[in-house]
């Protein structure tokens, strides 16, 4: 008789085993498991967008001006990658100042390269020229406000520069006090002083 409850016993423990492995088994099966999410990576070299401006009025030095400056950017100029790998096309800004005559009294094209004595190689290899606006006159010179900086839209990380022009054409360059930016627009986007020599490669 003991041995028929012991067998009874063991059986019944067997069966409730069976019965909580299979459950446990159904609960596993019944887990959803999210698969991992794939995150293509950007291999577009994005490009900001071209800006032509004209300011058709500037009194310097006992006559007027037309100031033209156009930001835009070719296939052949050297690509950055930002803090997120996103990479952009480096622009070039083309300045050119008409007499009243119709005659050129200066057109040359700035590239990111004409800044890179006055940034570290780092900062550099982040960032774009990003734009330049007409800032002014003095007896001596006219005065431009050019930026280098992030090419994202969302930020508005850059360094700003005071780029002059003198009754020569020779060009200076060095970096600007933030209070040189009050109430000027830095052309980012739809946003003693070193001599330049024109070069012949751009960056």
């Amino acid at each position: 008789m003991k041995r028929i409850i012991c067998f009874a016993f063991c059986a019944m423990i067997g069966v409730c085993f069976t019965a909580c492995k299979k459950d446990k088994q159904n609960a596993l099966n019944n887990i959803i498991v999210k698969p991992k999410e794939v995150v293509e990576p950007d291999t577009v070299v994005h490009k900001m967008g071209e800006i032509d401006t004209t300011i058709d009025t500037v009194k310097w030095v006992g006559s007027t001006y037309k100031v033209k400056v156009k930001r835009y950017t070719n296939d052949s100029l050297t690509v950055v990658t930002d803090d997120n790998g996103k990479r952009f096309r480096n622009n070039l800004i083309k300045v050119v100042i008409v007499r009243k005559d119709g005659s050129e009294f200066f057109n040359k094209v700035f590239s990111k390269k004409m800044f890179e004595n006055l940034l570290d190689e780092d900062f550099l290899s982040k960032n774009v020229l990003l734009g330049m606006v007409f800032n002014g006159s003095d007896e001596d010179c006219l005065h431009f406000l050019g930026s280098v900086g992030k090419p994202d839209i969302l930020t508005e990380e850059f360094v700003p520069f005071d780029v002059t022009i003198s009754r020569m054409g020779d060009v200076g360059i060095k970096k600007a006090p933030l209070d040189k930016l009050d109430g000027v627009e830095t052309n980012g986007d739809d946003k003693d002083a070193p001599r330049v020599e024109q070069e012949d490669g751009v960056e």
